[in-house]
């Protein structure tokens, strides 16, 4: 692998539709360049040397994007479990998600694209989400003596949960991240919804048995949003 006078090292693909050098920098860092065909390679160490400020900015960038959209750890707060996660470069095709036992996920295959990382995570949570959530929602519902007809997850934009007239409950898959008393807050809030359809002073009092300082809770609950991670909600 050549390198510039930098010490930066890149790699040359020639390219017949190629006019002009072009200079990619990948998400792992990487540096391609394409030239021409027949283009005089001993020209690329100045060229790269001119744009080195440029490199660097757009490697802080991706690296940025890294630690954003590749987490190294998973915390679902509500349900008290924080999980690891490491990320095996391989050749094979697309991305593979392994759970272990320990509460480690191994992600392996194209870990440097982005979109996949975040496609398998997302996938790994709704999962999660339907299994725990639903499990909690039932335990409550018998707890509360407020039976209901259907659950459904989804991962929602502006709502954690929602309550149909057919007593079908509705629950945002990323209420996973919220502080558990939160969460339980919004399960509780929804069952509540099967007696009261509306947000009377009746179902307000319904709510206030079971949840002290409903209110207030229900206000931090709208102002929540900022603890799911970004990648969860792309």
């Amino acid at each position: 692998m050549p390198k510039a006078r930098s010490g930066l090292k890149y790699v040359v693909r020639e390219s017949s539709r190629a006019k002009r050098v072009i200079i990619k920098v990948k998400m792992s860092s990487d540096v391609e360049v394409v030239v021409p065909t027949g283009f005089p390679t001993d020209r690329l160490p100045e060229i790269l040397n001119k744009r080195a400020e440029w490199i660097a900015v757009q490697r802080k960038k991706f690296q940025a994007c890294k630690r954003t959209f590749r987490p190294k750890r998973i915390a679902l707060t509500a349900i008290g479990q924080t999980w690891t996660v490491q990320y095996i470069s391989s050749p094979v095709k697309g991305l593979t998600l392994e759970e272990r036992d320990d509460k480690s996920l191994i992600l392996t295959g194209h870990v440097d694209d982005l979109k996949l990382v975040v496609r398998a995570l997302n996938a790994w949570v709704h999962k999660q989400a339907r299994s725990d959530l639903g499990r909690w929602i039932s335990e409550l519902s018998d707890e509360l003596a407020i039976p209901f007809n259907k659950l459904t997850v989804r991962r929602q934009r502006t709502l954690w949960g929602s309550c149909s007239a057919k007593k079908n409950i509705n629950l945002n898959r990323n209420l996973l991240f919220l502080p558990k008393a939160m969460a339980r807050y919004v399960l509780i809030h929804e069952l509540c919804h099967i007696d009261q359809l509306n947000h009377s002073k009746e179902f307000w009092s319904l709510l206030e048995n079971h949840v002290r300082n409903s209110r207030s809770m229900s206000a931090k609950a709208k102002q929540a949003g900022g603890k799911v991670p970004a990648w969860a909600k792309a």
